[in-house]
């Protein structure tokens, strides 16, 4: 397997570092810090191995980024995002997703078309029931191809919802139809973006946008 489940799957969207930032948000992301806990400095700096500086650092920059909240009753928290926050997202992804894939599509190299088939292996071995790996690899793949984008802004901006879409479904499970549905849609994507058509890779990934929107409205 290409990416060890223990490296954490999550590490390529945060790019690939080790900062205490990013193993903070790596297990709010994965569920072991859930909306509403509290994210005392001292039991981090345990668990990060560190001392307490670095976890303030991260913290803050967390509360920036709006997946912590800080009070001075209750310090630091898990942000306990509501319903039509997933609403606000998924409609915002609508609108980077296509404009992101669109330079893609056309400027890709062999080499990111190698990693995107080699992640969708992966997809396709996951066992049934492990949603977290498949929402970190499906993440992944789509990070593959927008990070290099030319708007930064328009990429950070789209790291940090599809985090916030993560971290509001870490305790929901897929469905195992869904997941064969999603994983069809992925070599669709696949196979519109290797003949560098840009209208067909739109309209597959705007089909794949809509079709999670609707199972999760269902389902959340």
């Amino acid at each position: 397997m290409f990416l060890a489940k223990d490296q954490g799957l999550l590490s390529p969207l945060l790019f690939d570092d080790k900062s205490i930032y990013t193993l903070i948000i790596k297990d709010i992301a994965d569920g072991v810090f859930v909306g509403g806990d509290r994210l005392v400095t001292t039991k981090l700096s345990k668990r990060y191995n560190t001392s307490v500086n670095p976890i303030r650092e991260a913290l803050k920059q967390l509360q920036g980024e709006g997946f912590v909240t800080v009070s001075p009753n209750s310090g630091a928290r898990v942000t306990k995002f509501e319903h039509n926050a997933m609403r606000d997202v998924f409609e915002i992804l609508q609108l980077l997703d296509p404009y992101l894939i669109e330079w893609f599509v056309l400027e890709h190299s062999k080499e990111q078309i190698q990693t995107l088939e080699e992640i969708l292996s992966e997809m396709e071995k996951i066992e049934e029931g492990d949603h977290v790996t498949y929402r970190n690899l499906d993440t992944y793949f789509h990070w593959t191809m927008y990070s290099q984008h030319y708007n930064k802004s328009a990429v950070e901006l789209w790291r940090q919802k599809r985090i916030v879409l993560q971290i509001m479904h870490v305790n929901l499970p897929i469905s195992q139809a869904r997941v064969e549905q999603s994983l069809i849609e992925h070599r669709e994507i696949m196979s519109a973006i290797e003949s560098r058509d840009v209208d067909l890779s739109l309209s597959i990934l705007k089909k794949h946008i809509s079709n999670s929107g609707k199972y999760w409205s269902r389902h959340s």
